[in-house]
């Protein structure tokens, strides 16, 4: 029999399965993203705790399968991780679930992952002492895509590699360059941009160094700047995440 591993984790998702049983997806900090099944989940008290939904962050004990992707799920346990409260208000509900589908849809089962666990740790510890807002939405965002390999450039052209944002001038970001250009490089750039406000391209540039612990309440960039990175994200994924429609109606793009 294979020996039984643990790992802290954040559960990304979950269903039922048979008639007390579950298969659930979680970000681990060690072995990646797994899914695995939970035999008498929901019968058993004393071995998960109520502990195999969205958002729990667990101390998991599993063990590997000879043969099937699904590793076999013994325990799953509080301990002493820190909890996220994030059901007591409806936009972090929205901004939360947004978080953990975006955080599944850049994974790979069990590949490495552990930057992509503590940016996850991250936004939704914030998110659970404090507030929902659209400047951590988009530190998240940006600090996401940036572990997964796309990193964003709002604070100097693509193109010529030096524009100063301090006067306010207009700027023009480039889907597939994944940053900015400047006016006197556009016309050298034959891609289709989203022109972006001078103030809203320096808020993303430091929102994207900013800790995500420190971002709710900080300035967001406005809706153009919003626009970006939903266009980028959606590009990337080659399609819309399920969550993102319920968030933006409760966190729209102009707020």
């Amino acid at each position: 029999m294979p020996a039984e591993e643990s790992t802290p984790a954040i559960v990304l998702r979950a269903r039922d399965y048979a008639e007390s049983d579950r298969i659930v997806t979680l970000l681990t900090l060690e072995c990646g993203k797994l899914s695995g099944i939970a035999k008498g989940a929901k019968a058993s008290r004393h071995r998960f705790e109520r502990k195999l939904e969205p958002f729990s962050h667990v101390n998991l004990h599993f063990r590997r399968r000879p043969h099937g992707q699904l590793v076999f799920i013994t325990r799953a346990e509080a301990a002493d991780l820190a909890q996220h409260v994030v059901d007591d208000d409806l936009a972090k509900i929205a901004l939360g679930s947004y978080m953990l589908e975006l955080t599944d849809a850049l994974t790979a089962e069990e590949g490495e992952a552990s930057g992509a666990y503590q940016i996850l740790l991250a936004g939704l510890g914030a998110l659970g002492v404090g507030f929902a807002d659209s400047a951590l939405r988009q530190a998240f965002e940006m600090r996401l895509m940036r572990w997964a390999g796309f990193g964003l450039e709002f604070g100097q052209c693509r193109a010529c590699a030096s524009i100063s944002l301090d006067g306010g001038a207009a700027v023009y970001f480039v889907l597939s360059r994944g940053g900015i250009v400047c006016s006197r490089c556009r016309n050298a750039v034959p891609e289709g941009a989203i022109k972006l406000s001078g103030r809203s391209a320096a808020t993303l540039a430091r929102l994207s160094d900013l800790p995500i612990e420190d971002s709710p309440g900080a300035e967001p960039a406005g809706p153009d700047g919003a626009l970006a990175l939903a266009r980028f994200i959606s590009s990337t994924l080659d399609r819309r995440l399920r969550s993102q429609e319920f968030l933006d109606s409760i966190m729209p793009l102009k707020s």
